[in-house]
């Protein structure tokens, strides 16, 4: 391979790292690892990030398509360093500038009763895709042609993972009703977020309350 093609490898190996952790990152917190020591712990990653994997079922709708899009990321990087290094030879790691992630920020959100975890969330969200847009917009600084627009394309689309969740972070700030499961059978209702809020299942026909438990809302039956 000539330095460029090793670059470019090295590149995507991280890459495809950045994306597995976001399909863990997303894919636990659309629902709990009920083989997993801990399913509530922190997972640790480089660049001393910390990211919460508790489940926040208030916005798992758009939670499971962020995943599938970060499956269809790792795919596209995997089949390009295939094609560059069939032989899988090594390559040095990337090291990222010092300065790479300086303008990433923590948003900032009032506490709001019932939503402490989906809060946390979010906010973490919206860091994890700052730093991949900034990544990615790297890398497509690093390279050249195909692989420079493949990087700059697969940024872009992180830029809109991030407005997403700035989005959810808006409709949580504005009261906006969020899905619920059902104790009981497990289905997704829609609950204004206010403790006591009453409502019902259709499917199993129990009555359900919201509460706020250790300032998270919990759904109970009536």
């Amino acid at each position: 391979m000539t330095k460029n093609e090793k670059n470019a490898v090295s590149c995507f190996y991280e890459s495809i790292s950045r994306e597995d952790f976001a399909i863990h990152l997303y894919g636990r917190q659309n629902h709990r690892d009920p083989f997993a020591e801990n399913p509530f712990a922190p997972l640790y990653y480089v660049l001393d990030e910390v990211y919460f994997l508790q489940p926040s079922p208030v916005f798992l709708n758009d939670l499971i398509g962020i995943v599938e899009i970060e499956i269809l990321h790792k795919r596209r990087f995997t089949a390009a360093v295939r094609e560059i290094n069939p032989g899988n030879e090594p390559v040095p790691k990337i090291v990222f500038p010092g300065d790479l992630f300086a303008s990433v920020a923590v948003p900032e959100a009032d506490p709001i009763p019932g939503l402490k975890t989906a809060l946390r969330v979010i906010r973490t969200n919206i860091v994890q895709e700052q730093r991949a847009q900034l990544i990615y917009e790297y890398f497509a600084r690093e390279n050249s042609g195909g692989i420079r627009d493949l990087y700059q394309e697969i940024a872009d689309q992180e830029i809109a993972h991030r407005r997403i969740f700035e989005g959810l972070l808006r409709e949580a700030k504005n009261r906006k009703p969020i899905l619920m499961f059902c104790p009981v059978c497990g289905k997704m209702l829609p609950f204004k977020p206010n403790e006591g809020f009453e409502s019902g299942c259709g499917y199993c026909r129990s009555k359900l309350v919201l509460k706020i438990e250790e300032e998270d809302f919990i759904v109970h039956l009536r």
